[in-house]
């Protein structure tokens, strides 16, 4: 971990179209990757081939032992199925006035003058700043590098959603985001040819190009699935017969998750077994998130706020939700009255923020053990709430720069 970076005053925590604030604070570089989830029975499978004959670490931490597997957890079809509702023009929407200004902004990022002209032919005047509707053949006659830089321009306008909140490629590439997926290989490298660099990531945008080009509504609908899929960590707890089950209960009861009446009788069962067995991690949980990992909320309703990564962060140990979290007021000034900042996090329910490259925190999550996190990846009612690998969570959000966090925890546990 790099030295602390004093940064000025007070530092704006953002999530795309929410806003948040927090008091002064040390920004603590750190350096990550990313893993996957899906609830299926191959977990257990994989864990009975190797969970007897194995040796127990040499020291064992507070946590326990931790049987991990990575899994791809994709959006359900229906929601997909409001994707394929959308337009499949492209265009984006820049931030000027006309087409003098857009073709400066295009040849600063890097085109030549005969794209701009080209990209400039198809224009009209909007609220949020010029649309410009580019053909195919320039869409894909751009360089990565050139791609890179424009639609990190395009981001700041939340109007060019696909450039806002892109498709990522991270560890394992192309092929094994599409791994088993059912996409051919023409759309495939397709989409490999569209991508370009942000920070730790590969990134993909022009969903529209590649839609127009599929040959079917099953087509269409895989390559969402494929896009979609989101690497999170389905996980147990190993229990052997000499497992010291007080030392595992203090680490987990310590941050209001498991209650030992609950969850003793349990782990004893285990562990008068001839060679242990495994327990959920979820057991470990507080309610709040045992009930919801590796869901998806319901879609919201005219006027509702969406359970956004805030709310969901601040919620990790409330038996009823408190919505008052979805305003970034209240939830700022409950941070500043009731947590502090922490080198790193240790302990059940330690926050933990993510900032861009100009210290606003853009996401909220909760650390659980190990390296793993409890996160809700974004206010899109189509995204689940996962475990990750906290290295990869930081990945995924990874901008211009390298992905920097800082830790809080409560004052009161």
């Amino acid at each position: 971990m790099s030295p602390v970076q004093e940064i000025p005053q007070r530092i704006v925590v953002t999530d795309r179209s929410r806003r948040l604030h927090i008091g002064p604070v040390g920004i603590f570089v750190v350096a990550l990757v990313f893993f996957g989830v899906g609830l299926t029975v191959e977990f257990l499978n994989h864990q009975r081939a190797s969970l007897i004959s194995d040796l127990p670490p040499a020291e064992i931490p507070s946590w326990g032992e931790l049987v991990e597997v990575d899994v791809n957890l994709e959006q359900p079809e229906e929601y997909l199925a409001f994707e394929l509702a959308k337009s499949t023009t492209s265009v984006w929407t820049l931030d000027a006035s006309g087409t003098e200004q857009a073709r400066a902004i295009l040849l600063e990022c890097g085109f030549t003058g005969t794209q701009a002209e080209a990209a400039l032919s198809h224009t009209e005047p909007s609220q949020t700043g010029l649309r410009v509707f580019p053909s195919d053949d320039l869409l894909l006659a751009l360089a990565p590098e050139v791609r890179g830089k424009l639609y990190g321009r395009l981001s700041a306008n939340e109007a060019n959603h696909y450039m806002a909140q892109p498709y990522r490629i991270l560890a394992g590439g192309v092929d094994e985001k599409f791994r088993d997926s059912g996409v051919n290989r023409e759309t495939v490298d397709l989409v490999r040819k569209l991508l370009y660099p942000r920070g730790n990531a590969l990134c993909f945008s022009d969903v529209e190009l590649v839609l127009r080009r599929a040959p079917d509504e099953k087509a269409k609908m895989a390559l969402l699935k494929a896009l979609t899929r989101q690497p999170a960590v389905l996980t147990r707890v190993r229990i052997r017969p000499e497992t010291d089950i007080d030392k595992l209960l203090g680490y987990w009861a310590s941050g209001s998750g498991a209650r030992d009446k609950d969850v003793r009788p349990l782990l004893e069962a285990l562990r008068r077994l001839q060679t242990g067995g495994t327990i959920s991690l979820m057991y470990f949980l507080p309610p709040f998130a045992r009930e919801r990992l590796y869901t998806t909320p319901l879609p919201t309703k005219p006027g509702e706020k969406g359970e956004d990564c805030h709310w969901s962060a601040l919620n990790f140990f409330n038996a009823t939700p408190d919505d008052r979290f979805t305003d970034t007021a209240f939830t700022s000034r409950h941070i500043d009255e009731n947590y502090y900042q922490i080198a790193k996090p240790a302990k059940l329910g330690d926050l933990v923020f993510l900032l861009d490259e100009k210290g606003g925190v853009i996401h909220s999550a909760v650390y659980v053990a190990d390296d793993l996190v409890f996160t809700k990846n974004g206010i899109n009612y189509a995204q689940p709430w996962i475990l990750m690998h906290m290295r990869d969570l930081l990945a995924l959000y990874s901008s211009l720069d390298e992905p920097k966090a800082l830790f809080y925890r409560r004052n009161i546990l």
